[in-house]
C-alpha cells in the first residue's frame, strides 16, 4: 500500500459516427454476421454477443459490481491469506516454544504475513490482468518509445514521487493533530515492523511487493472494470472476444475515451484504492496517489510506470527526515512550496515524455 510518514509529523464524440467507427461491418438489426470460415468448420456460428442490446445502466451496474468484487478479492488476499498463514506459522512456533510471548510473536510475523498476502494477491491478479489485457482500454494506448523518452519519464516519476511523499508528509504533520482519533488510528497502523523497520523483508514488502501487487490489482483490473462501466458504447470489444477468436475477425480499435469518462473511471478506482487501506488518513492520501497513478497508466499505457511511481513514494517514506532537512534550508513553508512544485514539474515532464511518437494516436486529447 502507499505509505508515508511526516518529518514533522481529444474529446471523442459520442455520436453515431464514433460508434460506427468502432463497430465496422456491423450487421443490420436482426441479422448475424457470418464471416468466411475454414472449410472444415461447417457448423453455423452463434450470434455475435454484441448484437444483443444492453442498456447503459445495466452495463454500469455490471462492471461496477465487478470493480467492487475485484477490490474485495484484494482484501481477501491481504487479510485472509496473510492471517491464515500467520496463524499456521504462529501455532507451529508456539508448539515448539511454549513459553514464547504470543503478542511479540504476532508482531514479528507481521512482515512475513504481509509478504505472503502480497504473494497471494500477485498469484491471483497477474493472470487476471493478462487475461483482460488483450481487450483492455489502457494497453491500446501503449506504444514504442525511444530510450531517451523512457529515461525522461523515469526522471519525472522520481521527482513526482518524492514531491507526493513530502507534500503528504507535511499535510499529515499539520492536519493529523486536528483529528486525535484519526491520528491515534494512523499511529497504530504505522507502529508496526512492516511499516517502520528498515529491514530487507520490510523494504521488499513495502517498496516492491505493494507497488507490484496493488498496481496489478487496482490500476490493472479494477481500473479496467471502471472504464467499462462508463463506456458502454465500446462493449463490443470485450463482449465479442471469444466470437472474434473463433471467426478470426480482427479486434476493433478503440477511439479515445472522452476526458470526462476517463476521469470518472479514474476517481472510482482511486476511491476503491483508498478504501482498501482501511483507515482514514491512509485512505485519503492513497486516494490522491491513486488518481496520479491512474493518470500515469492512462498517459503511458503501461502499468510499469505506475509501479515505478508507487515504488518511489513508498521507498522514500524511509527517508522523510533526511529529505525534509534538505528542503527546509530556508524554512518549512518554502519546503512545502518546493514539494508542490516538484509534483507539478513531475506531472508536466511525464506528460511531455509521452508525446511525439510518430504514427501513433496521441493521448493529449484524452487526459
Amino acid at each position: 500500500m502507499s505509505e508515508t510518514r511526516g518529518s514533522h509529523f481529444a474529446q471523442n464524440s459520442e455520436s453515431a459516427d464514433g460508434v460506427d467507427a468502432l463497430l465496422v461491418n456491423r450487421p443490420a438489426a436482426g441479422k448475424h454476421f457470418r464471416p468466411t470460415l475454414k472449410s472444415e468448420d461447417a457448423q453455423p456460428l452463434p450470434p455475435r454477443p454484441s448484437d444483443s442490446p444492453t442498456s447503459a445502466a445495466g452495463n454500469a451496474v455490471r462492471w461496477l459490481a465487478a470493480a467492487f468484487g475485484a477490490a474485495g478479492v484484494v482484501l481477501v488476499a491481504q487479510l485472509v491469506v496473510g492471517a491464515v498463514a500467520g496463524v499456521v506459522v504462529g501455532m507451529f512456533l508456539l508448539a515448539n516454544n511454549p513459553g514464547a510471548d504470543a503478542e511479540a510473536l504476532i508482531e514479528q510475523l507481521s512482515v512475513p504475513m504481509m509478504l505472503l498476502s502480497q504473494l497471494g494477491s500477485f498469484i491471483i491478479f497477474l493472470p487476471w490482468w493478462l487475461h483482460l489485457k488483450p481487450v483492455a482500454f489502457v494497453p491500446t494506448h501503449a506504444r514504442e518509445r525511444a530510450t531517451g523518452r523512457i529515461a525522461l519519464a523515469l526522471v519525472a516519476i522520481v521527482v513526482l514521487g518524492l514531491g507526493i511523499q513530502m507534500l503528504t508528509s507535511y499535510a499529515l504533520t499539520f492536519l493529523l493533530p486536528l483529528f486525535p482519533d484519526v491520528q491515534a488510528e494512523y499511529t497504530e497502523v504505522m507502529d508496526t515492523p512492516a511499516m517502520n523497520e528498515f529491514t530487507l523483508f520490510a523494504v521488499v514488502s513495502l517498496a516492491i511487493g505493494a507497488p507490484v501487487t496493488e498496481e496489478l490489482a487496482v490500476r490493472g483490473v479494477v481500473f479496467e472494470f471502471c472504464l467499462r462501466a462508463v463506456c458502454p458504447q465500446w462493449a463490443a470489444r470485450w463482449r465479442d472476444r471469444r466470437w472474434r477468436k473463433r471467426t478470426g475477425e480482427p479486434m476493433p480499435d478503440l477511439p479515445p475515451v472522452p476526458s470526462a469518462r476517463f476521469w470518472t473511471a479514474n476517481v472510482l478506482q482511486a476511491a476503491l484504492f483508498g478504501l482498501l487501506h482501511l483507515n482514514v488518513a491512509q485512505g485519503l492520501y492513497a486516494f490522491v496517489a491513486g488518481l496520479v497513478c491512474g493518470w500515469i497508466v492512462w498517459k503511458s499505457g503501461n502499468l510499469l510506470f505506475s509501479m515505478a511511481a508507487h515504488l518511489v513514494v513508498n521507498f522514500s517514506s524511509y527517508f522523510v527526515a533526511q529529505l525534509s532537512g534538505i528542503l527546509e534550508f530556508s524554512g518549512v513553508m518554502p519546503a512545502i512550496a518546493i514539494s508542490a512544485a516538484m509534483v507539478v514539474f513531475g506531472l508536466g515532464l511525464f506528460s511531455v515524455s509521452m508525446r511525439g511518437d510518430e504514427g501513433q494516436r496521441s493521448l493529449r486529447d484524452v487526459a
